[in-house]
């Protein structure tokens, strides 16, 4: 099968359902051999190399570091290499910090933050080996503004952007690239329950899959630090 991404390796979190649904199809479409993580999925390991076109579901929950450690371990074991981590595992609980149990904030920190700080760093030792890579976290709009209802939320979005501006830094003399993509309100799961967006104000999971492709395919001497994508009407 050919395509742009003929031969690359992509790991995608939370990649099952919603956006990383749209990205791991659009990106298999174009020749990668893709593997989306998902907490539902069967606790099982592949035993054999993902060919190009080919989407593997298997089991991760980015806030168990053993966890990660083992599918990265085995990643590299298996694929021999990972060209793409697409980080794009999420939850969102939309209250304000007052009303916000400690319960909820470590659950939207470590999901949001913590499991891309695990899965990055764990990367970065695969890539660091081929001398190359690229790293992609799906953030949000609300990690640039301060925006009321999103006290959790907000402020790991604001983490991720400080986290791979490091990772960036890091990245650089081993040839390694981190993206951020900042998208507005999605029309998903996780917007369903907003009563105050509009679905047709909204962007569509395809929208956003787009420039995850348009930068995945860029060869690594091109950096690209951070792409906003805003609905119609701008900010919802």
């Amino acid at each position: 099968m050919n395509g742009v991404l003929y031969g690359k390796t992509v790991l995608i979190t939370g990649g099952t359902r919603g956006l990383g649904k749209s990205i791991s199809t659009l990106l298999a479409k174009e020749g990668a051999s893709v593997l989306v993580t998902s907490r539902n999925a069967e606790p099982t390991l592949w035993k054999t190399p993902v060919k190009s076109g080919e989407i593997q579901d298997l089991h991760l929950d980015v806030t168990n570091e053993e966890e990660v450690k083992q599918v990265f371990e085995h990643l590299a074991s298996v694929q021999g290499r990972l060209d793409i981590l697409i980080n794009n595992a999420g939850v969102g609980i939309f209250k304000s910090i007052e009303e916000t149990t400690l319960t909820e904030w470590n659950e939207v920190i470590q999901t949001n933050l913590t499991g891309v700080f695990l899965c990055s760093r764990e990367a970065f030792k695969t890539m660091k080996k081929q001398n190359g890579g690229r790293i992609i976290n799906i953030s949000s709009v609300a990690g640039y503004l301060p925006i009321p209802e999103n006290g959790a939320y907000g402020s790991s979005k604001f983490g991720v952007r400080g986290l791979s501006a490091i990772l960036n830094e890091e990245g650089k003399p081993y040839n390694i690239r981190v993206s951020i993509v900042s998208p507005g309100a999605i029309q998903t799961d996780m917007s369903k329950d907003r009563t105050s967006f509009c679905s047709e104000d909204m962007l569509q999971p395809e929208d956003v899959a787009e420039t995850v492709l348009d930068i995945s395919k860029r060869p690594l001497h091109v950096r690209i630090d951070e792409v906003k994508i805003l609905p119609p009407k701008g900010i919802l």
